[in-house]
């Protein structure tokens, strides 16, 4: 049913498990989402209280509701997952998986069956398939290997029927050649029965069954059958040293675990088969409008694609109504799949670990393409300046004035290489000292109390100046008691580029163009910090002159007093804030010249 929603009446909309679509003016599907309870999960966007900024666009923009009745809550996960792939909506958070990892086809039902590389599993075929195996590389490097030891036919049905001579396969010893030579069935099956056995993770067993076997050939005299024999044994002794067994049952299994950083989801599914790790395959993908049962969607999403279901499907993270996953996982795989937290032991905490190692060394790959600092900036800067710890917010101080009027310091951010201006900061000087260092002891010491009190406090702060201008801040942080924050001082030359970085504790400074990637870094924060400070005061500068301008024409109040009053309040506004008996209180100030002032500013408010 579709209702336009300037029409929505929501006591009017089932209690019953189901799909809703939300669509714009021309039709098109905006965001497509599954619910136990439609009524409460689309109510739940009309309350009055927060919504996020993108659930808001959402609703700006959607026109229409369309929702579609399902009898259970497994039907609206598949019909959620189909209908997602079919309209791909702008809102939902679209599992793009374009890789279909290879898998190993044999057929059993086929006189002389061979091993096939396959992308997809077809529907309904009775053949058995192995995988996925996330390196295409590495498991033609292993069937090269196991066609040492079991040479099984190399070439397609068709091709076997008109072959008149062995291949190649045969002279190398690689293919038995049951295309033209009288190959006994038992034989052939007995190496077919070997590649299963090794690819359900029976290797181990094979083994010892072909080294019996070669010991009672060579018993009964039949040397050369044993040393065939022998050879096999050797090649797939070779091949299992290359194997990685990681549990001592050989279960089948696929194992999710998720990571939430800021706005991205990073979802990784490690491929366990008959105890085995066959590798992994991780995501990046935006954090979804509803958090609730979304990474149920996504598996499901992941597994309609065709992709290989295993018998068990552990999650790292306790999903609410596994059962409803379970049921849709089985109706997409034809047969019963079990859906559980992860179980205890050491086994599997280590698989658990893999999985967390491999997310977060995906993660920060993607960053590296993204921002330098994860590319190894961060680690040569914390190397330059001695940090224990890799830094994340860079903070910098530029002064500024205009003939001692003006007075003002500035402070920018940078977080993880890119600037922060939420944390931008700028102030008044409000001490009397017109040099530069108190000046700086007296932001440095502002920044660096209200960082104690808000927790709030950088990882490094960058000082303009040299040697000086740094002891000035080092003796702002000695006063509050903070160590934690590296400090250091960006000395220019006759350029204003950075040239010199002194450290504390270090005599003689480092010469900052010898690290290219930290200097041009260090640049672009002091350059940034620079501009900042000179367009405060500019602006400061503007408002001071017309300030006085505005105050010259009141009687009683001569350049003294101007600059008495000009020096406790930063701006006409803060002035217009003042009370009368504040002003009045100011040395050389009475009530009746406050009351001249305050009514001239009201004056110059009314025009």
């Amino acid at each position: 049913m579709t209702i336009p929603l300037s029409q929505l009446e929501l006591e009017k909309i089932p209690n019953e498990p189901g799909v809703y679509l939300y669509k714009d003016a021309r039709g098109e599907v905006l965001y497509v989402g599954k619910a136990k309870d439609l009524r409460a999960r689309i109510s739940s966007y009309f309350r009055n209280g927060y919504l996020s900024p993108k659930v808001q666009r959402l609703l700006d923009t959607a026109k229409e509701l369309e929702y579609i009745l399902t009898r259970t809550e497994k039907e609206a996960l598949l019909l959620e997952a189909t209908l997602i792939k079919k309209y791909r909506p702008k809102y939902n958070v679209l599992l793009k998986d374009d890789k279909n990892y290879p898998l190993i086809r044999i057929n059993l039902n086929e006189e002389y069956p061979a091993l096939q590389i396959v992308r997809k599993r077809k529907k309904g075929d009775k053949a058995l398939y192995f995988g996925p195996f996330t390196s295409a590389k590495a498991i033609r490097e292993i069937l090269k290997l196991l066609s040492k030891t079991f040479p099984l036919r190399r070439c397609t049905l068709a091709e076997m029927r008109r072959r008149r001579a062995p291949c190649v396969y045969y002279q190398i010893k690689k293919c038995l050649a049951p295309c033209v030579r009288d190959v006994p069935r038992e034989e052939y099956a007995k190496l077919v029965q070997g590649v299963v056995d090794f690819f359900q993770g029976r290797a181990r067993e094979l083994l010892d069954k072909m080294k019996a076997e070669m010991l009672e050939l060579a018993e009964r005299l039949e040397f050369e059958r044993a040393a065939f024999l022998r050879d096999r044994i050797q090649e797939l002794e070779e091949v299992l040293n290359k194997q990685a067994v990681i549990l001592s049952t050989p279960e089948d299994f696929d194992l999710w675990h998720a990571k939430i950083e800021d706005e991205d989801l990073y979802l990784i599914v490690l491929f366990v088969r008959f105890g085995y790790l066959y590798g992994f395959q991780p995501f990046r993908l935006k954090k979804p409008i509803e958090e609730e049962g979304a990474l149920k969607s996504l598996i499901i999403q992941y597994y309609s694609e065709g992709k290989v279901i295993p018998d068990k499907v552990y999650l790292s993270w306790q999903e609410e109504n596994r059962e409803e996953l379970a049921l849709a996982l089985s109706d997409l795989a034809g047969r019963e799949v079990i859906v559980s937290p992860l179980p205890k032991g050491e086994e599997y905490s280590y698989l658990l670990e893999i999985a967390q190692k491999n997310l977060e060394h995906f993660r920060l790959s993607q960053l590296r393409k993204e921002k330098p600092w994860h590319d190894g900036l961060a680690e040569e800067l914390a190397r330059l300046l001695r940090m224990p710890d890799l830094p994340r917010f860079v903070e910098a101080v530029d002064l500024s004035q205009y003939a001692g009027t003006a007075r003002v310091g500035a402070i920018v951010c940078f977080f993880e290489g890119e600037p922060d201006k939420t944390r931008y900061r700028h102030y008044h000087i409000k001490s009397e000292g017109r040099d530069d260092y108190s000046m700086l002891y007296e932001v440095v010491y502002r920044r660096l109390r209200r960082g104690l009190e808000e927790g709030n406090l950088p990882d490094v702060l960058l000082i303009d100046g040299g040697k000086g201008h740094l002891q000035t801040a080092l003796q702002a942080a000695e006063d509050l008691g903070i160590t934690e924050v590296a400090l250091a001082g960006v000395a220019k030359n006759e350029k204003r580029a950075p040239e010199k970085l002194y450290l504390p504790g270090r005599k003689n400074p480092v010469f900052l163009p010898k690290h290219e990637r930290v200097y041009h870094f260090i640049w672009r924060v002091m350059e940034e910090a620079h501009r900042f400070a000179k367009s405060f005061a500019e602006k400061t500068k503007e408002r001071l002159d017309f300030s006085s301008e505005l105050l010259d024409s009141i009687p009683g109040l001569g350049p003294k007093r101007k600059k008495i009053l000009l020096s406790h309040f930063s701006n006409l506004e803060e002035l217009s804030q003042a009370s009368l008996e504040e002003i009045a209180r100011l040395p050389g100030f009475n009530l009746s010249l406050a009351k001249r002032i305050k009514e001239r500013l009201t004056a110059n408010e009314q025009k």
